[in-house]
């Protein structure tokens, strides 16, 4: 129990339905495991609050003019790995009539987990206190979970780290597609602060793939990153391939991600691509769906 120090919506007057997560036309309850997703996909989070307005503004001690029409219903959406939110709000109804939530999180915004909370707040200019202790500040929360509701982001493609923009020349030249950048010096660091894929906005495929709508560039970017993360680690001679990383470090995720294309942990898969590299272009081909569009 959290004590405010404004009064706060009884419990039952809201009753929150599990959100959904939704990606290429499909919906998944929290927990549920999203192999579709990766970095470059855009999802929606749909969410619905019943509300029970006469108990909402008995129990928080707001008038009943202006009333509900101060109040919204938000549907909040964090990503504890990028330290972004995404919000979605709405009025509520005047009636009992659910009231629907709909966030969109962008491609290149999230990655790993979403947490999904519902909130009641007041949106009124802040004024005096009350007598009565109802909220008197923008922002007040009257009603919301602790335990949010989590989305575990799991797709085959999840270890692409994505920014999106115009290139203008120098690191970013202005025809390319993409530019992957690996900074391979720690292996045992973070893999979403190791590894940074940049989409150039400007050129029509890299804007497909943006907005999700470019499956055969997608595949083509799979095994194009792949190949770079291998041939930077294959450069030199390196001590730290054969060590056990903790996961989610740029080891670990670039181990798991040869053992998933190339069936091989990462030094073997290092190796190979110093002994035989045209192997692992083809073996690449097999297993990224090269040139292939979804069906």
């Amino acid at each position: 129990m959290r004590l405010m120090p404004f009064r706060a919506s009884a419990n039952n007057a809201v009753v929150c339905q599990p959100p959904r997560l939704r990606i290429w036309g499909k919906a998944y309850e929290p927990g549920s495991e999203i192999p579709e997703w990766d970095y470059l996909t855009e999802v929606t989070i749909e969410g619905e609050l019943s509300i029970k307005n006469d108990l909402l503004l008995s129990s928080t001690g707001l008038a009943r003019n202006p009333g509900l029409a101060v109040i919204r219903a938000v549907l909040r959406v964090d990503c504890p790995a990028t330290g972004k939110r995404f919000l979605g709000i709405s009025p509520l109804n005047n009636s009992d009539q659910p009231v629907s939530l709909k966030v969109r999180v962008p491609a290149g915004e999230a990655a790993e987990e979403l947490e999904v909370r519902y909130e009641i707040v007041l949106d009124a200019p802040d004024g005096p206190a009350p007598e009565n202790r109802a909220a008197h500040q923008r922002g007040s929360r009257l009603y919301g979970l602790n335990r949010p509701y989590r989305f575990r982001l799991e797709g085959d493609g999840s270890s692409f780290p994505i920014e999106a923009f115009e290139f203008a020349g120098g690191d970013f030249p202005t025809g390319s597609v993409w530019v992957l950048k690996f900074q391979d010096e720690d292996l045992a660091v973070p893999y979403l602060s190791a590894v940074r894929l940049y989409v150039n906005t400007a050129h029509s495929e890299g804007g497909k793939l943006v907005h999700g709508k470019s499956d055969t560039a997608l595949s083509v970017l799979k095994r194009d990153v792949l190949l770079q993360l291998l041939l930077k680690l294959a450069v030199h001679d390196r001590d730290d391939l054969g060590v056990e990383y903790q996961e989610g470090s740029a080891g670990a995720v670039i181990g798991s991600l040869c053992d998933i294309f190339l069936g091989q942990p990462l030094r073997g898969a290092v190796e190979l691509m110093r002994d035989d590299p045209g192997r692992v272009c083809a073996l690449l081909q097999r297993t990224t769906g090269f040139l292939k569009a979804k069906s």
